[in-house]
Order: structure tokens, then sequence, then C-alpha cells
């Protein structure tokens, strides 16, 4: 199988400098270990780990609310336009092989269950504040025997996802759907 693995970059899509600088970091980090990141293409937290991947050399995949393949941040490569507004929280939250939640309100919040419902690897950069830090650490509910991984430092971030892309077993041979 070809397939590259894919990180999610959650956050707001409003952020001050200090928060866009972080997501800027995060999003080099996520084409440093090889990863395509996606992100739901807007501006905030979304644009800056957009532009950080971009500019490293790495792959943006945006999935947005709206119709319009157009309507994304300058730093995206490839668009899944949903047209399904909040509702695509939920595509967003499943296409990433590994999940990082920056700051964050009440989409980052939903982002994050879904994630954790669909058992994909959570990773919480707790300096960014918002979901991202009341999260850190903690187990959403019971279906999981892990938590979601507190990362303190951004400084840790290419050396956790290089972790936890090493845990994900991927499938030999050909795709089986069933």
């Amino acid at each position: 199988m070809n397939k590259r693995f894919q990180i999610g970059i959650m956050g707001a899509s409003e952020a001050d400098n200090a928060l866009q600088t972080l997501a800027e970091q995060a999003g080099r980090a996520v084409a440093n270990v090889g990863a395509a990141l996606v992100t739901g293409g807007r501006g905030g937290i979304m644009e800056a780990a957009s532009r950080g991947c971009a500019q490293a050399g790495g792959t943006v995949i945006a999935v947005t609310p709206y119709t319009d393949m157009y309507q994304v941040n300058q730093w995206v490569h490839y668009v899944i336009p949903t047209g399904m507004g909040w509702a695509r929280n939920c595509i967003s939250a499943i296409s990433g092989d590994v999940i990082i939640l920056i700051g964050g309100a009440a989409g980052t919040l939903s982002e994050a269950a879904f994630a954790w419902v669909y058992n994909r690897p959570v990773v919480a950069l707790t300096q960014s504040g918002g979901w991202a830090a009341k999260l850190a650490g903690e187990r959403i509910d019971h279906r999981r025997e892990d938590a979601i991984v507190d990362c303190s430092d951004i400084a840790q971030l290419e050396s956790i996802l290089t972790t936890q892309l090493a845990r994900i077993k991927v499938p030999d041979g050909p795709p089986r759907w069933e």
C-alpha cells in the first residue's frame, strides 16, 4: 500500500499571533515526519498550520464546510468540499491517522470527540490553551484505554508524532471493502 500518513490539525478559525506561530510550527512538524496535513481549510489555526506545512514542502488537504472548491486559504493543495457546515467535523476528524488539537472552541471539541470515538490518536498542544489544554492527558470516555496525549511543548511534537505513527498497523495487501 502506498498511502501516506495524514495528520489532522484541529483548531479555531480565529487565533492570535502566538497561536498562529504555534500552529505554523505544528504544520512544519507534520511535513517533517512525511505526512500530509488535513485541516478545515479556513483561517486562523488552519491557515497557519497549512502555511507551515506547505512552506516545509508538505501536502495540505482541506475538508471544508462549503461547496465552493476555492473557498480555502492560499496554502491548500487539495480540497474536499463537503457542503455540510459543522457536520463536516466528523470527516475532518477521521481523515487523519493522528489528530492534533491546538487551542480550540466548540468545533475543535467536536472534532476531538469524533477522533476519540473513531479510535484516532489525539495529541493536544497544552501550551495553546482552549480545549487542547483541558483535554490533554484525559480520557474522553470508557471506549478506550489510552488518553489524549499531552504535548506540553512544541519541541516534543515531532517525536510524539513519530511514536504515534509507528503504532499504526497498516494492512498488508490490497484494501478490503466489507
